[in-house]
């Protein structure tokens, strides 16, 4: 696991590397985990989020195995991104029912869970919904805002006026979305003017969050490649400020 410098009145964040576990060779030729990691600064690292998260006073924690009741319960956040299939592990770990039981157990006792898929061509749906379900969500296999070349106009995200996490007016990227279809008492947070891309519920004492994207890796984290109209650092700084708030909620 890997954990930040933390105290008993920080939040812990627990970033999944379990059902997303993409490895690859480094310089010795070791295999080593990346994307979608906190300490990976390239394009597809959670570098800066990372760096978002520590700001606003959260610790950084790494779970590398299945889900176990123990190991959630140190956690305050629960984030899962873009878990596996065959095309990015040839042994994934999909999810299973005894595992979302954990999972959605734990978030009703008070956790808070963050679930970020992906297009159905880049991530395993089919299982990730096992856990998505519970919560009223569905990740489609519609897949949506698919933008061409640097046409980035086509990856438009707006928030829904008057939502719990961004800002009205916010202009946030997301390329090669899930559509998600949301069930009764799960709020729309954000989409691109026709389909829900961002939803929100309660679910007993604690808070879901579904983004049908893996957004906030680096490359459109910080404007490196967005033209400056969007706006992800600051959505990604609202969200990450949702997430801690709701985390100190019924502690």
């Amino acid at each position: 696991m890997l954990l930040t410098g933390s105290s008993s009145a920080q939040p812990i964040v627990l970033l999944d590397a379990y059902y997303n576990n993409e490895t690859k060779k480094d310089a010795s030729g070791k295999e080593v985990h990346w994307h979608y990691a906190w300490d990976d600064f390239s394009d597809g690292g959670f570098g800066l989020l990372a760096k978002i998260f520590t700001k606003q006073g959260a610790a950084l924690k790494t779970a590398y195995n299945a889900p176990s009741k123990n190991e959630l319960k140190a956690a305050s956040i629960y984030i899962i991104v873009d878990p596996d299939h065959v095309k990015d592990n040839p042994s994934p770990h999909y999810m299973n029912t005894k595992e979302a039981d954990i999972i959605s157990m734990w978030v009703k006792k008070g956790g808070t869970l963050l679930m970020m898929a992906n297009d159905s061509l880049n991530c395993d749906l089919e299982h990730f919904n096992i856990l998505a379900n519970k919560f009223g969500i569905s990740f489609t296999k519609e897949s949506i805002n698919m933008v061409k070349g640097v046409n980035y106009e086509m990856g438009n995200v707006v928030p829904i006026k008057g939502n719990k996490i961004f800002s009205d007016g916010l202009k946030i990227f997301m390329k090669d979305v899930s559509a998600l279809t949301i069930g009764k008492g799960v709020e729309a947070i954000a989409g691109n003017g026709e389909k829900n891309i961002v939803a929100y519920t309660r679910y007993g004492k604690g808070h879901v969050i579904a983004i049908g994207d893996p957004w906030l890796y680096n490359e459109y984290i910080d404007n490196r490649k967005l033209p400056a109209s969007f706006q992800n650092t600051k959505a990604a700084e609202e969200l990450v400020a949702a997430l801690i708030n709701f985390s100190t909620q019924n502690k």
